[in-house]
């Protein structure tokens, strides 16, 4: 009797203990290595809030997953800017209440109104940076300063690799042939396709940022187009890479933060941005990449070799040749043909 009232007063007392409140959690959809782990941590600390990160390695990828229906489940992804109007489009980008984030006006007026995404109506500025042409100084024989490295036979200064990255792979070809990175006419298109053909048959092979990177480090190849965070990055390990943007002109890029319509926990989104936008994050966030911040206030908060980079900062008169890559609507079925007819050939 003793022991049945004991159980029973026990079952009471559990039913009556408040049940321990769920924590509150961001899914984050971003590329590889992107994002230093303590900055997470501190985000987790200051809310009470937990992050769980996930990968990809490809835009493609990254677009395919989401409307595979993974746009249900993850809060917040980095995207390439110019995949923010398409997925906007496709329904799967939330518009942004911009009332809800108290650090924007942090952002530099050059990021407040970019052309992939006038006036900011999906998305904030994360990270942005250059593609250019990486090499190994020891390795190339000759001056690397255009796209004829890839482009010309009689300008080859080595092995070199293609990046495995539909627009920025056919913007190079065009703006070698001397057409914007954008261009949509088909013989331009036409021309580009076959001047990729010809520089695959004499590449050794197409490979990701990373991994073109790691070749060149380990010696299989002297070039590639690469993303300047990237090389930054890898030249920490290997002081013989170089960057530079060739002198026929180059891309710049934004990868921005969007909220996802369907996605869960749309406010703990919302403050992660307003966090990722306070100088001192921002700051630790691009220290880390080696990408540039857009927030304003956070390049005086960065190592002086790091303000001081031409490949991180590219003075005026480089960017005023680089291009934004364009969403191209419908037309990029023009591009998914090219790349489709280069990698099968």
């Amino acid at each position: 009797m003793i022991a049945r009232f004991s159980l029973l007063l026990l079952a009471l007392l559990l039913t009556a203990c408040p049940k321990r409140a769920e924590v509150e959690t961001l899914y984050f959809l971003n590329w590889a290595d992107y994002i230093p782990e303590e900055l997470v941590r501190k985000f987790e600390r200051e809310t009470g809030a937990k992050v769980v990160l996930d990968t990809f390695e490809s835009p493609e990828a990254m677009l395919a997953k989401l409307k595979a229906g993974a746009d249900r489940e993850f809060s917040l992804v980095v995207a390439p800017d110019y995949y923010v109007l398409q997925m906007a489009r496709e329904g799967l980008v939330a518009p942004l209440d911009k009332g809800r984030l108290r650090n924007l006006a942090n952002l530099d007026p050059f990021f407040q109104d970019p052309p992939y995404d006038p006036g900011l109506q999906h998305s904030v500025p994360y990270l942005w940076g250059t593609t250019g042409l990486a090499y190994r100084e020891d390795l190339v024989r000759g001056p690397v300063d255009s796209y004829a490295v890839l482009f010309d036979p009689k300008a080859q200064v080595g092995p070199f690799l293609l990046l495995d990255e539909m627009r920025e792979t056919i913007g190079a070809a065009l703006r070698y042939l001397g057409y914007s990175v954008n261009a949509t006419d088909p013989e331009a298109l036409e021309k580009a396709k076959e001047l990729l053909i010809a520089a695959k048959a004499r590449s050794v092979g197409f490979a990701g940022g990373l991994e073109a990177l790691n070749r060149i480090m380990a010696g299989d190849a002297a070039a590639s187009l690469a993303y300047s965070g990237d090389l930054l990055q890898a030249r920490q390990e290997d002081a013989r890479l170089r960057y530079v943007i060739p002198k026929e002109g180059g891309t710049i890029w934004t990868d921005a933060l969007v909220v996802l319509k369907r996605g869960p926990s749309q406010d703990l989104a919302y403050r992660f941005i307003d966090f990722l936008l306070r100088p001192e994050n921002a700051a630790e966030l691009a220290a880390y990449t080696r990408y540039a911040t857009p927030v304003a206030q956070a390049i005086p908060l960065l190592p002086e070799e790091m303000r001081q980079d031409p490949a991180v900062f590219p003075p005026e008169e480089v960017r005023a040749r680089l291009e934004y890559l364009k969403d191209l609507g419908p037309e990029i079925a023009l591009y998914d043909r090219v790349w489709t007819e280069v990698k099968a050939r």
